[in-house]
């Protein structure tokens, strides 16, 4: 089965769990019903309406256990032969369900044997254990983070996929999950989205983020979009690379789906997004050793983990501003 098929198998397991618990007696006085979706997961509901998933295991030595993630969101019991994760909130449910089915979607794609399976699924829920160990549903990006990852996917479409393959292209967005947005085999680059208004600065999330400190050269792409009626909202450019995807590989739009799940961005606060941008300018800057930034920061003893936030004015900043091939040429 390909992608889509695969979600509608999951999606159709799920309705048959759910109506299974309704109908059935025997599931009813059990408490809870579930339903095989592969050799070692299972699909799991209570009659409270909390999802969950057993996972059977035929050798638990072989599971590194440290990958299981523990947070507020769910029970996990490790038992003799399984591991049963429950959820203790069914506010949760549609969110658990879509990052289960998209890891589970990856395993079956990728073919990933069962003695493997099991680590490769937990791994993948780890990075996406944040949310559920809020005290608060995840709410739609807000418009700063909604911009923000406009701003870094026309960087990916259009700049970085100009030099790479698709493949090298989405792995080497590393916004999501690391300090900087993307990361190639040559540099580091760091995006910043702004709503058009003529003024070049930007914000920087910690001290040293635009710095000249790190192992590759850092490189800063400025994008600048603006509202138009014509352009595109976030669910249109998110759409128009993953119909791209498409035709290479469906894993690569699993691998995309998970990515935007960790950034935040989930299909049912979509009518949330509902500007249109274009894209009004982009410019590029090599942040060499003299570019303007925090250099030493010397702290009393006491004072420890010290963050500061501070902004950059580009328009001061034009000896640093290179061009398209020159960028692309050192990606």
């Amino acid at each position: 089965m390909d992608f889509v098929q695969y979600q509608k198998f999951l999606d159709n397991q799920w309705k048959q769990l759910e109506q299974r618990i309704q109908d059935d007696e025997d599931f009813q006085k059990a408490g809870k019903a579930k339903i095989q979706i592969s050799e070692e997961f299972f699909f799991t509901l209570d009659i409270k309406g909390l999802s969950g998933l057993l996972i059977t295991i035929n050798d638990m030595k072989k599971i590194d256990k440290n990958n299981i993630p523990i947070c507020k969101g769910w029970n996990i019991e490790v038992l003799d032969k399984t591991i049963l994760m429950s959820l203790k909130n069914n506010e949760y449910n549609d969110f658990f369900r879509d990052i289960v089915n998209l890891i589970l979607t990856k395993i079956n794609q990728e073919k990933i044997n069962q003695e493997k399976s099991v680590d490769f699924f937990f791994k993948n829920l780890l990075s996406a254990k944040n949310f559920f160990d809020s005290d608060a549903l995840p709410k739609h990006l807000s418009v700063e983070k909604e911009t923000g990852l406009f701003g870094e996917l026309i960087i990916l479409s259009e700049y970085i996929n100009k030099k790479y393959s698709d493949e090298e292209t989405l792995n080497y967005w590393t916004g999501p999950s690391q300090k900087h947005d993307f990361t190639t085999e040559n540099i580091l680059l760091e995006t910043k989205t702004t709503k058009n208004d003529g003024k070049k600065i930007i914000h920087t999330s910690s001290n040293d983020q635009i710095s000249p400190i790190f192992e590759k050269p850092l490189y800063l792409s400025f994008v600048q979009i603006e509202n138009d009626p014509l352009g595109k909202t976030l669910k249109m450019l998110i759409d128009e690379i993953t119909k791209k995807f498409e035709k290479k590989s469906n894993v690569l739009i699993n691998d995309f789906y998970i990515k935007l799940r960790h950034y935040g961005y989930y299909d049912f606060h979509k009518d949330f997004y509902k500007d249109k941008y274009v894209l009004k300018d982009c410019n590029f800057y090599f942040i060499s050793k003299t570019f303007p930034h925090i250099k030493d920061i010397k702290e009393p003893e006491p004072i420890f983990d010290l963050s500061l936030t501070y902004k950059i004015n580009l328009e001061k900043c034009e000896d640093f501003r290179i061009n398209e091939e020159e960028l692309i040429s050192n990606l």
